[in-house]
């Protein structure tokens, strides 16, 4: 085992062999370019419970994936110690751990029998609401699973590519008390064992701690949203579970699909395609008439008069500067009208 515990640890380089079992791994990726790593994260647990953030930045993430697994127990040496990230912070924790191309990982294989499996910070479903948008902690909630919808795609705005989106409805088991929708995106979406859960809820209830998970709210409705970051619990053997489903087999009914909302949510919402300038500069007019692209401009400061001739707004007109940052654009000629979305750029 190590010789030092997460709560000695002190901002600095420590060359000191950690104890500890990686409870969460996930990769965090860019929002918009998905094949974009920006770092690894990972919970970390000392034989004592103490629980920490870790980090591993490119180009070490691919190193330390291939020596390190969720769930299992690792000697740590020769890494850094800083302060936790402003906002996101998986768990309560003023420091912070980083990896780099120094630090060692070694495998124990002997593992205390009491050494914890799982770290959380539950909140009330009823207290969600002064939660929303919170950005400093993720959320982490329990509660009985009563309605799970299918898996739909979806394509939203700022996103190129459909996203995967299943949403698990979960209570606090009793009748007249709140609910509330986990919608689970991407890989969390279709990796969620539901047909497991509908199917073992037919004899007993089916209780989930979801960590990880940020609250939002869309036409007052409160939901939690569980991307990458997010992680399930289900039936664990702990207090708060076996509690909960001592007052939930009173009053228990299997879970149902919810096929109204998994139809709902297929539907796909057309975006623009995003394109460079550049790649759409030379394209034939009238054979690309009707179609319709996303391309991200900046405002440039020219010193000597101009005018763009396809704008009715500043034809013969100089000095007149497009102050927007992005629109929907098409290929135009000095010919060509442009889409009424860009005539109403302002212009000064």
């Amino acid at each position: 085992m190590g010789d030092i515990l997460i709560p000695s640890l002190m901002v600095g380089d420590c060359s000191h062999s950690l104890c500890v079992r990686v409870s969460r791994l996930w990769e965090f990726l860019d929002p918009q370019d998905d094949s974009r790593l920006l770092h690894t994260d990972l919970v970390l647990l000392d034989e004592e419970g103490n629980n920490m953030h870790a980090q591993v930045y490119p180009p070490l993430c691919q190193q330390f994936s291939a020596l390190l697994d969720e769930g299992g127990v690792y000697n740590l040496k020769y890494f850094l110690v800083r302060k936790a990230n402003r906002f996101y912070k998986p768990v309560e924790n003023c420091n912070m751990i980083t990896f780099t191309k120094w630090t060692t990982v070694e495998v124990v294989l002997q593992i205390p029998p009491a050494f914890l499996v799982c770290t959380y910070n539950l909140t009330p479903i009823e207290q969600l609401q002064p939660r929303v948008d919170y950005k400093e902690y993720f959320t982490d909630v329990l509660g009985v699973v009563s309605v799970i919808s299918h898996v739909s795609s979806l394509r939203t705005r700022g996103r190129q590519a459909e996203v995967m989106k299943r949403s698990v409805t979960i209570s606090n088991a009793r009748d007249t008390g709140p609910t509330v929708d986990v919608v689970l995106w991407g890989e969390r979406a279709t990796t969620f064992p539901a047909e497991q859960i509908h199917r073992d809820s037919g004899s007993s209830p089916q209780i989930i701690i979801f960590v990880g998970t940020l609250v939002r709210s869309y036409a007052d409705n409160v939901s939690l949203s569980g991307g990458s970051s997010c992680k399930w619990y289900i039936n664990a053997p702990v207090s708060e579970v076996n509690a909960l489903r001592t007052s939930a087999e009173t009053n228990h009914h299997p879970v149902i699909w919810d096929q109204g909302k998994a139809t709902a949510e297929g539907t796909v919402i057309a975006v623009p395609e995003h394109k460079k300038l550049k790649d759409i500069k030379y394209l034939h007019p009238f054979e690309n008439k009707k179609k319709e692209w996303l391309v991200i401009v900046k405002t440039l400061k020219i010193d000597r008069s101009w005018w763009y001739n396809a704008c009715k707004n500043a034809l013969g007109q100089p000095n007149h500067t497009v102050t927007h940052t992005s629109a929907p654009i098409v290929p135009v000629t000095a010919l060509d009208r442009l889409p009424q979305e860009v005539q109403d750029i302002p212009h000064r």
